[in-house]
């Protein structure tokens, strides 16, 4: 079970990797993030939907809450997309007070997202079992780890004035 679901893993992991998180070349890049946001959501439910091996009792039980989380987490993920796009159109000519602003605000938002984990372990312990809930955030916290990946990859960096 372990093997399958660690094969399981890295198969649909690559499958997410391909989603590109800023598409190379000119274009919206709001309307870019959005759509490779309603994809990645549509992926990583279906992933953790493998992965977890739910009973039909467990899984009525957990998908409105994880529904619930993704909501929460959509609006800090809205808050991210401000924040790059605010980056991506000032990255070649960032201040120095410009960087301490947005750093600070990137801290803030993985402080809320980890508050955010945090306040739902809870919430999924009450309806599925402990190694589950781990397997959960295992998952949860791989995908996000290719998501930025893939995402910063794509990003210039700070004055950075090559990549224009």
């Amino acid at each position: 079970m372990v093997r399958r679901s660690t094969i399981g893993l890295t198969s649909l992991l690559v499958s997410l990797a391909a989603v590109p998180c800023l598409a190379q070349g000119t274009g919206n890049v709001h309307d870019e993030i959005e759509l490779t946001r309603q994809e990645v959501r549509a992926n990583r439910q279906d992933i953790i939907r493998r992965l977890l091996d739910l009973t039909e009792q467990q899984s009525q039980a957990f998908w409105p809450i994880y529904r619930s989380y993704q909501e929460e987490s959509a609006k800090l993920g809205d808050q991210r997309v401000v924040l790059i796009e605010t980056y991506l159109k000032n990255s070649v000519t960032l201040t120095d007070e410009q960087a301490k602003e947005l750093l600070s605000q990137s801290f803030k938002l993985r402080e809320k997202q980890l508050s955010l984990q945090k306040k739902y372990v809870g919430k999924y312990q009450k309806v599925i079992p402990g190694v589950k809930v781990a397997r959960l955030y295992q998952i949860d916290n791989v995908l996000d780890a290719v998501i930025q990946a893939n995402l910063h990859a794509q990003m210039p960096m700070a004055g950075d004035s090559t990549a224009q």
